[in-house]
């Protein structure tokens, strides 16, 4: 019989951190000689953490303009089919866009007959998660059905915001364990070799449906590219200007010395650090990613070339 390969899925919503906790999953993996290949959804055009993880040299493989539990259904089996058959990894690892659906990608994975899920970990922002429950249901999905629940950015958090999460959490899940994330780092014995029984009963319970819930939850991005330099304050004002219903940016920008800074956005939150090489003197991308942000376009970007 041929051999599956263990797929971890990691599902969280918008900004969560999920590629920073897969990132280190890696690392480790990598450190014992495991081969690992990385599968990165986003609903935008641009993978900008996609781009910091290839540095790792790593298989990795970008499924960009949609959802694999919906719109893209048919590039994910290609995907896996083209990594079984060319890299020959010894485990996968998914990254799911921030408004996918878990049950959906689940179910993909588990009907896949190259694969076999081999947990599936659901991040939490414990800084900016009260904030989900009015935003997206598929938030709320997302803490629902999964093995386990893992608290990221704790370092950021004093004990009773960490109690209220835990309490918010338990409203929509009281099965799964809850662990902890510090500045990104969860437990590789936590991560791999879960056991999914809770999670196939509920899957059991669960009607696979082709779903377009991009467009239902008004779920949307748009990119900029820019030739324009700026200091990390004027980009943190840009930032904090920006409409309520963009909720989370992410991409690069280049300061006067032409060094790349690498921006982060999630709720009322921003975070800008230097990243290594001054790379090309072309132009940087930001991508924003909200609730109907077509109608911010334009003004975004007049914003942005006056920075």
């Amino acid at each position: 019989m041929e051999r599956k390969i263990p797929t971890t899925i990691v599902t969280g919503f918008l900004g969560s951190g999920k590629t920073t906790i897969i990132s280190h999953l890696i690392d480790y993996l990598i450190s014992r000689k495991i081969k690992v290949a990385y599968i990165k959804n986003e609903i935008g055009s641009e993978d900008v953490d996609g781009k910091l993880m290839r540095g790792k040299n790593i298989d990795t493989k970008e499924l960009l303009n949609g959802c694999i539990c919906c719109t893209l259904t048919g590039p994910f089996y290609f995907a896996i089919a083209e990594l079984v058959e060319t890299v020959k990894p010894d485990r996968i690892i998914i990254e799911a866009s921030g408004v996918a659906s878990p049950a959906a990608i689940a179910l993909l994975v588990s009907s896949h007959d190259k694969i076999y899920r081999d947990g599936l970990i659901s991040v939490i922002d414990v800084v900016n998660f009260e904030g989900y429950k009015d935003l997206s249901l598929t938030a709320r999905e997302q803490a629902k059905l999964t093995d386990i629940i893992v608290f990221n950015k704790i370092e950021m958090a004093d004990g009773g915001r960490l109690q209220a999460v835990v309490g918010y959490v338990r409203e929509f899940n009281d099965y799964a364990p809850i662990v902890e994330a510090p500045t990104g780092r969860l437990d590789p014995e936590l991560a791999f070799g879960l056991d999914t029984k809770e999670v196939n009963s509920r899957l059991d319970r669960i009607k696979a449906e082709k779903s377009t819930h991009l467009s239902e939850d008004g779920i949307d991005s748009f990119s900029l590219e820019t030739v324009r330099t700026a200091n990390p304050d004027r980009i943190r004002t840009f930032m904090e200007g920006l409409p309520p219903n963009i909720i989370r940016v992410k991409g690069m920008v280049r300061d006067a010395s032409g060094k790349l800074l690498l921006v982060n956005k999630v709720g009322i939150r921003t975070d800008i650090r230097e990243i290594s090489g001054t790379g090309s003197s072309g132009p940087t991308k930001l991508v924003f990613i909200g609730f109907d942000t077509g109608k911010e376009e334009t003004a975004v970007r007049k914003r942005l070339d006056e920075i």
